[in-house]
């Protein structure tokens, strides 16, 4: 499954590349407290029976790539423990330049849902709505680390 989320940062792009820079030893727990995020959204629209089906998670992240006007910034996410019942994303975090203070801030990447065909229909019906939410919520605090407050969040 392909995943894809944007914001828009006030930022020059020189800026917001090295804003971002400065943090990546901190990612790791923007994508654990992103996923807990995520987990609330499974509790509230599907069955919570298991609670202890929810993991931590962990983020690797690679060397950046680009300077210019583009930073790619390869991740895998993944769970820890069990990580046979859940998805892991390969991924990547990309800065682009937009205009003179005007930086994209995006994660797009892809997953294959764990348990075959079961997995699948559980994605279809449930968990994507997850995974969006964790990614969502990642971009989102990486983008008030970078910028604070003043983050726009674009409408569909």
């Amino acid at each position: 499954m392909f995943i894809y989320y944007f914001v828009h940062l006030d930022r020059s792009f020189r800026e917001a590349r090295g804003q971002l820079l400065e943090v990546l030893s901190r990612l790791d727990l923007m994508a654990a407290a992103a996923y807990r995020e995520g987990e609330e959204i499974r509790a509230k629209i599907g069955p919570s029976e298991n609670p202890a089906v929810a993991k931590s998670v962990r983020l690797e992240v690679g060397e950046p790539v680009g300077e210019d006007e583009t930073m790619l910034l390869p991740i895998v996410w993944e769970a820890t423990g069990t990580p046979g019942l859940f998805p892991r994303m390969e991924a990547e975090v990309v800065l682009a330049e937009l205009g003179p203070e005007l930086t994209q801030l995006s994660l797009r990447g892809s997953y294959r849902p764990p348990l075959g065909s079961l997995g699948r229909v559980l994605d279809r019906a449930l968990l994507h709505r997850v995974a969006e939410a964790s990614v969502k919520g990642f971009v989102d605090r990486v983008a008030r680390t970078i910028e604070g407050a003043s983050v726009s969040v674009p409408t569909a």
